[in-house]
């Protein structure tokens, strides 16, 4: 079934702030996620976070953004905001939040910010 053109609307602005995050990354904390933005360029971010998911553990820019205690920028952050949630089934979302809490991300908190804030 085609995607109705808000979806796609939302889904290119998700694969925007995907991209602005790879690039306050790279200038405020000296770390590019190449792979991770070769991926998002590729395949969009709803697919690129999708394979992301599917993979085993965590991917290396996941593990960096947690030692920089920035898992508020991490893709799994990011889709669990109000406004993209649709996006995503909700198998997609819960592992999203498990992957964050078996971390110590308060994703709760995260979320109330962004809403304040967005």
């Amino acid at each position: 079934m085609p995607e109705s053109p808000e979806t796609a609307l939302l889904a290119q602005r998700f694969t925007e702030d995907l991209l602005d995050g790879c690039r306050v990354l790279a200038r405020d904390y000296g770390y590019r996620p190449a792979q991770f933005e070769r991926m998002v360029r590729e395949h969009g971010g709803v697919e690129a976070v999708r394979l992301l998911l599917r993979g085993a553990g965590t991917a290396g820019g996941f593990t960096v953004l947690w030692e920089k205690n920035q898992l508020g920028r991490s893709s799994e952050a990011t889709m669990l905001r109000e406004e993209y949630a649709d996006l995503f089934t909700a198998d997609e979302l819960l592992l999203a939040r498990r992957r964050l809490e078996e971390h110590g991300f308060d994703v709760d908190a995260h979320l109330r910010r962004t809403a304040v804030e967005g």
